[in-house]
């Protein structure tokens, strides 16, 4: 399939395959098709920005039966790395577009329940009041003040696994209340970069505008993670809207 119109809305930090590999997993938005699409896997090198819009060719995903999942036609373990030079960037989507284009019923969700209970993969949500974030500590990562004391011999790690504290996003919806994982590259090279600083709710410029990208796992289809915050139709925008 050629998609001529694929809108990426967000792409997750990466993380090492069984084989030695390091995939990213996208997800965006086809307005042709009417749906949002999950792209993976995807290399760590030169994808497209968030809120572009690319032509790409797309096979189904044999490792992945979720009706919105989909692979890049042609790629395979020796062109992994370059694999993402496929996307064709044309066109940025700003300002009100991004509400006007992402203005579709069947995308949006009222709560977590309704996601699970049509079977979907991936959603938009509005957050009842402004969302918020904590920070798990991960005493595991090398990264970690007690584990550096201690870093000879530690086993490399790549990923959300290597960070000291694991961000997750605390909001509403209309059955309750969530705490999911955030998993946004954007916020992980923030915490790369200024480590111990906890300001993600500013980077992302959380407010009521903010809506929420979420999915669930492949592996377990009920649990849901934050992909991306998107402040749609807002004159401010993240500073972390144009990272990863």
């Amino acid at each position: 399939m050629i998609c001529e119109d694929f809108i990426m809305l967000g792409r997750t930090v990466p993380e090492p395959n069984k084989d030695g590999r390091v995939f990213v997993c996208s997800a965006g938005y086809s307005p042709e098709l009417r749906s949002l699409i999950r792209i993976y896997p995807l290399s760590r090198y030169g994808g497209p920005k968030r809120w572009s819009m690319n032509r790409i060719a797309l096979q189904r995903n044999p490792k992945d039966s979720r009706p919105e999942s989909w692979k890049l036609a042609g790629d395979t373990n020796e062109n992994h790395n370059q694999i993402n030079m496929l996307f064709t960037t044309f066109d940025m989507i700003r300002g009100q577009e991004r509400h006007d284009i992402l203005d579709v019923d069947q995308l949006w969700v009222n709560s977590i329940k309704e996601a699970n209970e049509r079977r979907l993969s991936l959603a938009l949500i509005e957050p009842k009041g402004i969302p918020s974030i904590t920070y798990d500590e991960n005493p595991n990562s090398p990264d970690h003040p007690q584990m550096k004391l201690f870093d000879e011999g530690l086993p490399e790690t790549e990923g959300a696994k290597r960070f000291p504290y694991q961000p997750r996003m605390h909001f509403d919806d209309d059955k309750g209340s969530h705490k999911l994982m955030l998993r946004d590259w954007g916020c992980y090279e923030r915490m790369r970069k200024a480590p111990g600083q906890f300001d993600l709710d500013e980077c992302l410029s959380l407010g009521r505008d903010s809506r929420l990208l979420i999915g669930n796992l492949n592996s377990h289809r009920t649990s849901w993670l934050v992909i991306s915050v998107l402040n749609i139709g807002m004159a401010q925008l993240s500073i972390l809207d144009g990272a990863a």
